[in-house]
């Protein structure tokens, strides 16, 4: 129904009782989904990267041109050489990676209107990520 004051009332629950970080996770990507849904694209950013950097993937949200060249060339350097076959790479298993991933992907998705200079880092941590 779009009740985001109720789901915000239903998810305390399972956030309160969670023995871990990791426990918490399902319960932060629905609501991160909600506020994408409910176009509150600045909240579910700003948790995305709130729980990115908890997952060891701290992510600037202040995007300057000296961030976004880095972030570049740190891409060029890890593709060099490579094939561009990521189809091929193995699957990636690590909990921690995974989850980053999937926080990324939603992170991505409102980044595209919202926050657009954030956007290009987003997708080049995920491709170093998945070069890992």
């Amino acid at each position: 129904t779009g009740d985001f004051s109720k789901l915000s009332i239903l998810i305390e629950k399972p956030l309160v009782k969670a023995r871990s970080f990791e426990d918490k996770l399902n319960t932060y990507n629905n609501l991160i989904r909600s506020l994408a849904a409910s176009s509150r694209y600045k909240e579910g950013i700003t948790m995305c990267l709130d729980i990115l950097a908890q997952l060891g993937e701290a992510i600037p949200n202040d995007i300057t041109a000296d961030i976004y060249r880095d972030e570049a060339l740190q891409i060029k350097q890890l593709l060099k050489g490579k094939s561009m076959d990521m189809l091929s790479l193995p699957l990636m298993t690590d909990p921690k990676k995974l989850a980053a991933m999937q926080f990324m992907n939603h992170a991505v998705i409102m980044t595209y209107s919202f926050n657009p200079m954030l956007n290009p880092i987003l997708v080049f941590r995920m491709v170093s990520l998945s070069t890992l």
